[in-house]
């Protein structure tokens, strides 16, 4: 994994560095003491992020969102500052591990691995949710169709849904498209004849 280290103790970047070097899985492409150096920086698609920080401030957490935003990955921070605020402000801002006091040999690989596995658990569950919100609207959007059918054709709802729906496949169309289109037309026409 392509892995970015921000440190601010030049200790914790020598244990990182050596931890990393040993395991082949993680390949260093960018080290910097701040995250404002990466920012301006040109960097090859990172896939992990290790901060060793002495403290987590607003602004560092603010910059951590736009890094989350621009590509997503792991973020880990360790720190030596505890506090529910400071861990929260960290989780909203895309981290996903903050380790208070815990950098050390023995810790480091299983806390990556942790903190990739409950990033790649977020991600899935943040598609699921995507794709569930999606379905919801698409299921209004197949409902006010239906309404429009059943008041134009005089017909029941069953047999609205029967009609998009065989309308839909002979189009070669998804059923949403199709119902948004209806919607589209009923009220193009609906405007035309007022």
């Amino acid at each position: 994994m392509n892995t970015i280290l921000l440190s601010e103790s030049k200790a914790a970047s020598e244990l990182v560095r050596s931890v990393l070097a040993v395991n082949k899985d993680y390949d260093l492409i960018y080290e910097a003491t701040s995250l404002t150096e990466l920012m301006t920086a040109q960097v090859v698609q990172p896939e992990l992020m290790i901060l060793c920080i002495t403290s987590p401030d607003q602004q560092l957490l603010m910059q951590l969102k736009l890094v989350e935003e621009r590509f997503p990955l792991p973020i880990i921070i360790f720190t030596e500052i505890e506090g529910s605020h400071a861990i929260e402000s960290a989780i909203e801002a895309g981290v996903s591990a903050y380790v208070v006091d815990g950098l050390s040999e023995p810790r480091l690989l299983p806390i990556i691995r942790t903190a990739i596995a409950r990033f790649k658990q977020s991600l899935s569950m943040q598609k699921e949710l995507n794709q569930l919100r999606t379905t919801l609207s698409e299921r209004k959007i197949i409902d006010r169709a239906k309404g429009i059918i059943m008041a134009q054709k005089k017909c029941t709802e069953e047999e609205a849904y029967s009609l998009l729906r065989t309308t839909a496949m002979n189009q070669n169309s998804r059923l949403a498209l199709l119902a948004q289109n209806i919607i589209d037309t009923a009220g193009l026409l609906g405007s035309a004849s007022r």
